[in-house]
């Protein structure tokens, strides 16, 4: 891959509200995650209970689904967004009671939309 468009997808992953990003392809693969928000959640209360869409596709569950009033530890995918033909895993930022779900199965998702509602533990 070349260094520009590495740079540049870092950038864009940093301005994004995702903390996992993962790229694989024949040559190269590359995995980076950004630091547990528990931290920052003083200064933002939108995302302290809100799990947003880092990128625009199409909404699937994980597999198993997760459950409303389920709790989720750190890591552990939530759902995977479809975009441009790759699986995006969507990860709990942190230990987490899910108290809604926004979507189904297949529906189209927005770039910094409402996923889930947490409460984070």
């Amino acid at each position: 891959m070349p260094i520009d468009k590495l740079k540049k997808i870092l950038t864009d992953f940093d301005n994004s509200t995702a903390t996992e990003f993962e790229y694989e392809d024949a040559d190269f693969r590359v995995t980076v995650k950004k630091n547990n928000p528990k931290a920052d959640r003083e200064n933002d209360d939108y995302s302290d209970r809100h799990i947003l869409s880092p990128l625009v596709g199409t909404y699937y569950d994980a597999s198993p689904a997760v459950q409303i009033g389920e709790r989720v530890k750190e890591g552990q995918p939530l759902c995977v967004i479809e975009s441009m033909k790759i699986m995006n895993k969507i990860c709990a930022p942190a230990d987490l009671i899910v108290k809604k779900a926004y979507l189904e199965n297949g529906e189209t998702v927005e770039y910094n939309s409402r996923l889930f509602e947490v409460d984070y533990i």
